[in-house]
């Protein structure tokens, strides 16, 4: 995957959200500029890419929350299946397992496109206040 880059049609019509996912992709965009090797610069990035998920996802689950959205427990399972999966290859990182950023970023790059155009926009009628 090449470096994942925000599109107007990734919008959920909520500022404060769409901020946020533009941030994410620069995180997740950070990955390509990890040398091979500097092991210190990929945790640094894994740890930002994890808090800063953690961070969005608690933020979105509020909202979606406070506008009653009926699909709002599914969409925190998604929310919990990606950090599942960050957690772990934060955990093989500091066994001292090779992770390979562009694997990462390719992940979770994509996993955030699908999930944007997929399941976030199924609640901008629940939210939408731009």
């Amino acid at each position: 995957m090449s470096l994942a880059c925000w599109k107007d049609e990734y919008s959920v019509h909520v500022a404060e959200i769409d901020g946020q996912h533009k941030q994410f992709f620069t995180l997740i965009n950070k990955l390509d500029k990890v040398k091979n090797g500097d092991r210190a610069a990929l945790g640094i990035v894994l740890n930002e890419l994890l808090d800063y998920a953690t961070y969005h996802f608690s933020a979105e689950e509020r909202l979606l929350e406070q506008c009653a959205y009926p699909q709002s427990e599914d969409h925190k399972g998604r929310h919990r299946k990606f950090i599942t999966k960050a957690v772990l290859i934060k955990k093989d990182f500091d066994r001292g397992k090779d992770i390979e950023p562009n694997e990462v970023m390719d992940w979770a790059g994509s996993w955030l496109i699908r999930h944007i155009l997929g399941r976030d926009q199924r609640y901008v009628p629940y939210v939408s206040r731009d």
